[in-house]
């Protein structure tokens, strides 16, 4: 096979785990990324989206480590590069932007500066030229008054306006892929969809194959390609953002969808998903969800749910789920 006819991010049973914790955040985990597609990694906050983009970077927090799987990157296995090839990567063909952007930007460096360092030591340009690139890629990213935003620092920048920021020295090294994780939290709504609109505008331009990080299923029907969803540290469904959205089939998927709609109960409540997710990783055998899951006990399978769980079973469509209930579902169906 072409190496380009590859997936351009391969990652195989991804094992992330911190000390004292008795189940890995990260169990088993396996996704492929293409050249220009949008991924969309959804699921609640804890289920582990961020640490797997934070794996991919290398950038665990500290006593985090990867103790099983592989990451490839274009051919490159990612996890025995040396931190130097690493440090090439990461923010040259791997690039990301975070949550909370004017935290992440350093306070005591001028915009300029942030977005000159990836060119200077990803592709090699001198001091004037890079300060002209900088100006350029502020440009593209809608940022008016490039020359005078140039020499602010980031307190003096809203929130829109850090994001940019961040896009434009995301951007600068020429990525091949770029994650992006919950990039409009705490955003405005207007602004939201100014960012969005940029980011998909960007990849279509460039290529870039995505890595969207999000719990906005509103975001997810408008950029993905693909949907990964993601429950305690394992994906639970995954499949072409068409068939995932309009026909999902694993219960956390349907509870997720449900209350996206923000449509109140009789009584006036918004729904919720019975149970909390947050030991869910502790559970030692078994499907993860079954505590908070209606199906297995509508089903019967409590018992069966319990004691283990399904590898993911895909359909003719490429659309894969990991539960016994759908199985039991598509079984009675045939």
């Amino acid at each position: 096979m072409n190496k380009r006819d590859e997936p351009l991010l391969v990652i195989e049973d991804l094992k992330v785990a911190f000390p004292g914790q008795s189940a890995p955040v990260i169990d088993g985990l396996s996704l492929t990324l293409d050249r220009g597609e949008v991924l969309a990694l959804v699921g609640e906050s804890g289920s582990g989206k961020s640490m797997t983009a934070l794996s991919l970077m290398r950038l665990l927090p500290s006593g985090g480590a990867i103790t099983g799987g592989r990451i490839r990157f274009d051919g490159e296995d990612v996890l025995s590069l040396p931190d130097r090839q690493m440090n090439r990567l990461r923010g040259g063909r791997m690039a990301m932007l975070f949550q909370q952007p004017q935290a992440m930007l350093d306070p005591t460096s001028r915009v300029s500066a942030q977005i000159a360092e990836p060119l200077r030591l990803h592709r090699g340009l001198g001091r004037r030229a890079a300060m002209g690139r900088v100006l350029d890629l502020l440009r593209d990213v809608g940022i008016p008054d490039p020359a005078v935003r140039a020499r602010c620092f980031s307190h003096e920048l809203s929130g829109g306006m850090a994001q940019r920021v961040m896009m434009a020295a995301a951007l600068s090294g020429d990525p091949d892929m770029l994650i992006a994780d919950e990039p409009t939290t705490a955003l405005d709504v207007t602004v939201q969809a100014q960012i969005l609109r940029l980011i998909d505008e960007e990849r279509r331009k460039r290529n870039l194959a995505t890595l969207l990080i999000t719990h906005d299923l509103a975001v997810v029907a408008a950029l993905a390609d693909r949907v990964a969803v993601m429950y305690a540290g394992r994906i639970v469904e995954e499949g072409p953002a068409k068939a995932v959205l309009e026909s999902p089939q694993h219960p956390y998927t349907q509870a997720l969808m449900r209350c996206s709609l923000l449509v109140p109960d009789p009584h006036g409540q918004l729904l919720s998903i019975p149970g909390s997710g947050t030991h869910a990783r502790e559970l030692t055998c078994g499907c993860r969800f079954h505590p908070r899951c209606s199906a297995a006990s509508q089903h019967g399978l409590v018992s069966r749910c319990m004691r283990s769980e399904p590898a993911l079973k895909p359909d003719a469509d490429g659309h894969v789920t990991r539960c016994w209930a759908v199985e039991t579902e598509k079984e009675t169906a045939a």
